[in-house]
Order: C-alpha cells, then structure tokens, then sequence
C-alpha cells in the first residue's frame, strides 16, 4: 500500500509519546477477558457469549432468519444487558415487504447522542448470502459495544466517588449518550435506487425528524462492509466535517497496533501479531466533495445535517455481493480490531464530554 511505511512510522512515534504519558486502553483487562470469546468464528463452542455466529445465516427482511437474528439482539440487550439499555422496536411495511429497526438507547439521562449504527439484513441474491463482512461483523461489534458500555456503567456506579474523582464517570457522568441503531432493508430487492435501497434508515430519519431527535444526535457512526482479511482495501474519511473524529480514530488504531506488538505491555498483544493498518488521515481524496461517495444508511441522516464518520473500505472487498461474503471468508481478528475501536472510540467521546 502506498503509505505503509509512512503511516507505520509515524504511528509508532506517536504511539511511542501517548505511553510515555501514560495512555492506556480503557479497561483492558474487560476486553482480554471477553473479547476473544464474544467475537469469535469457533463453532465448536457451545458458549451463550459468542455474539457474531448467530449472525451466521441469511437474514432477509420478513424471513425466519430475520426474525431470529432480530430476537438474538433484543434478547441480549433486554437480559444480558437489562437495565443499562432501552429497547424499541420499529417495524413497518413497505413495497409490500415487513421492516423492523432496532434502537437502543443508554439509559444515562443524555440529552445528546452519538448513534452507532449497523444494518442486519442480506441481499435477497444471490441465494444463500449469508452477508459475513455485509454487515454481521459490524452488528456483534455494536453488540459488543453495548455490552461493553453497560459494564463500565455498572462499574462507576459500583465504585466510590473518591475513586473516580481523578477522571470522573465516563458513562454515567457524560451529558452525552449512545444510541445503536440496528437498521432492517439496507439492501436493495430488485436494482438499488432511492425507492429501493436503505428502508430502515429512511424511515428512521423520517421519525428523528418528525419526533425532534434529530438535532440531538452528535455524530453518527455507520460501520458496513468490515471484518475482511484482504490486504485492501482501506477506510478513508469521507467527510471534511467529521475529519476530527477519524483522526481520534487513527490515533486510537496506531495505540493498538503498537500495545498489541508487545505482549509485556498489553494482555491484548497474542489478539493479533500484526494487525493490518486501516486508516490513513493523510488521505483528503473525498474530503473536499461535499458530498457522499458511497450511497449507504447514512444517506438520510446526511441530508438531514448530522456530521456521519463512514466506516466502509473502498474499493469494497472482493466478497461483496457474491455467496463468498460468508464467514469462511471472514477474519476474526480483524472484526475484533473494529470492535476496540469502536468501544476506544465511544469511552473517549464520552469521556471528552464529561470533563468540559
């Protein structure tokens, strides 16, 4: 790849600077003891944690699998997690197809949000797609998330004020909140077209306009498209009005990749020996178009004025669309570098919040 030294370099220097400072990953020790089981490919494990092989089946709009798999999610959310989330569902019909959207909130009294989002569903064809990097990766990511943020909820309230005095409560102090989105008919049915394509997520936008939580939302972050072990391609920042936050990003992945190489420093380290790089902030190619290079969940919420960080490889992988997009194919290592990242990305998010 084009700047892999350069990146590699200079994401060792600055890796380098935040552990003389002292960075760490926020509860590491959580995710070294869970991570490798909740996203995991082993179907020889019998384990209820596993959160991304129930994902693996086709999971058509109005199907058995669909309604399957949407009951596997709620079901994690209403007991694994009871109490930390509020769960809604939002089914509806249209072109003669039955939709449902998942939403939830974090019950931590925000009155803004970062929405992390994900769609559940598969392309009709080609038959049999069970849609592995298309977007089951991103959804147990988000789940993983979720369960993630409740244990860090459940310990802030657990431990004592003193304690906490030196950072405060990320999750329970933040005025900022999470909602994850799990959208239904991202997929096209026939040929891909603004009558055709991302159903959920213009429903949704539709709702969050009509109700007033629109404005409330502060970012969205849209995951498709990740969990591929090719070499390529790269996620670029698509969107100058949401740079910083890539950024953030990058500096989170260059943390993990330098921690994870040495084993003496982070329980992390065996997780990968050398996790491919995926975001390079020296690429502006779409920064200055204005405008959305990939039409994807985001599309509406863009329209509507919500900054949107779009994480999807360009080129798409080479499995997309096609029977290969199954979990044969599927790195699991790489779906749980996304994974941290997206949990680093939220603990910091709200943790810059709770401390304005």
């Amino acid at each position: 790849m084009r700047y892999s030294l350069s990146l590699h370099a200079i994401g060792l220097v600055c890796a380098l600077a935040r552990r003389a400072i002292g960075w760490e990953l926020s509860y590491e020790e959580y995710h070294a003891a869970h991570l490798n089981e909740a996203i995991s490919l082993d179907d020889g494990s019998s384990s209820a944690g596993n959160l991304l092989l129930p994902f693996n089946r086709t999971r058509v709009p109005g199907s058995e699998g669909s309604r399957e798999v949407r009951e596997f999610i709620i079901e994690h959310f209403n007991s694994t997690l009871a109490g930390e989330w509020a769960v809604e569902t939002q089914p509806f019909e249209e072109n003669g197809y039955n939709f449902t959207n998942l939403v939830m909130t974090l019950q931590n009294n925000a009155s803004e949000y970062v929405v992390l989002a994900a769609h559940y569903d598969t392309k009709i064809e080609p038959a049999g797609m069970v849609g592995a990097i298309d977007s089951a990766a991103s959804c147990a990511a988000l789940m993983y998330a979720a369960q993630f943020l409740a244990h860090v909820a459940r310990h802030e309230r657990a431990t004592e004020q003193a304690t906490l005095e030196t950072v405060g409560p990320v999750v329970t102090g933040s005025a900022l909140g999470v909602k994850i989105v799990f959208f239904d008919g991202e997929e096209a049915f026939e040929e891909w077209g603004p009558e055709d394509s991302i159903y959920g997520a213009r429903r949704l936008a539709a709702q969050w306009l009509a109700d007033g939580t629109m404005p409330s939302v502060r970012l969205l972050l849209l995951m498709d498209l990740l969990g591929s072990g090719e070499a390529e391609p790269m996620v670029p920042s698509y969107h100058a009005d949401s740079h910083q936050e890539y950024q953030l990003l990058n500096r989170i992945e260059d943390d993990l990749l330098f921690r994870r190489a040495d084993a003496a420093e982070s329980p992390l380290a065996a997780q990968a020996a050398r996790q491919r790089k995926r975001l390079d902030p020296t690429d502006y190619r779409y920064l200055a178009l204005g405008r959305a290079v990939v039409d994807d969940d985001h599309t509406p919420f863009l329209a509507a004025g919500v900054r949107v960080l779009h994480a999807i490889p360009l080129p798409f992988p080479s499995t997309w669309h096609t029977v290969r997009d199954d979990f044969r194919h599927l790195d699991a290592a790489e779906a749980r570098h996304w994974t941290l990242l997206v949990c680093e990305f939220v603990v910091q998010s709200l943790r810059a919040r709770a401390q304005r």
